[in-house]
């Protein structure tokens, strides 16, 4: 089990530097650590947030078909965070996100993915992840690290500090 939780959205600008942050903090360390679980969720919901785009939600699916398939999901959200943050693809293109995930797992099979974004086969687990996230684990804001005496919540409009996020991750040790 890991020792902590990333809660993200991939949409998030803040998420995508408290991402890099995390990956750059953890590959500094002088010992090797088990990963952080990233828990995709939605920081503005298709449903209850109409008005606001682009939305999340096809993007995460793609990171919960990763997970459930035992496939490396940091390596689709490092893509995907190219994808939609330098790239400015759009994270609502189900030929994007399978473009994505095709290149972090060559082995993918890319109609399965798309067919699994297009179903809504991992909808019911997001609504989940956003619960848990929401209500069960008192985030607020994304990027949110949580482990199980310490959390590091983003600042509104801010995100997280290298510094925050070193921090955190030797708290969690």
């Amino acid at each position: 089990m890991p020792k902590f939780e990333i809660f993200l959205d991939y949409t998030c600008p803040y998420c995508n530097k408290g991402f890099r942050l995390y990956e750059t903090a953890r590959a500094e360390l002088t010992a090797p650590q088990e990963a952080g679980e990233l828990i995709p969720v939605e920081a503005h919901p298709r449903g209850e947030e109409p008005w606001h785009r682009p939305y999340a939600d096809l993007a995460a699916q793609g990171a919960l078909y990763f997970k459930a398939r035992g496939l490396d999901v940091y390596e689709y959200s490092r893509r995907l965070y190219d994808a939609i943050h330098t790239d400015k693809r759009d994270p609502e293109d189900v030929a994007v996100l399978s473009g994505c995930a095709a290149a972090a797992c060559g082995t993918l099979d890319a109609e399965d993915f798309a067919n699994a974004l297009q179903n809504g086969e991992f909808a019911d687990k997001l609504n989940e992840n956003n619960d848990y996230a929401y209500n069960k684990r008192g985030v607020w804001a994304v990027p949110t690290f949580v482990a199980s005496n310490i959390r590091l919540d983003a600042a509104e409009g801010v995100g997280v500090t290298a510094e925050q996020v070193a921090a955190f991750i030797a708290a969690a040790e």
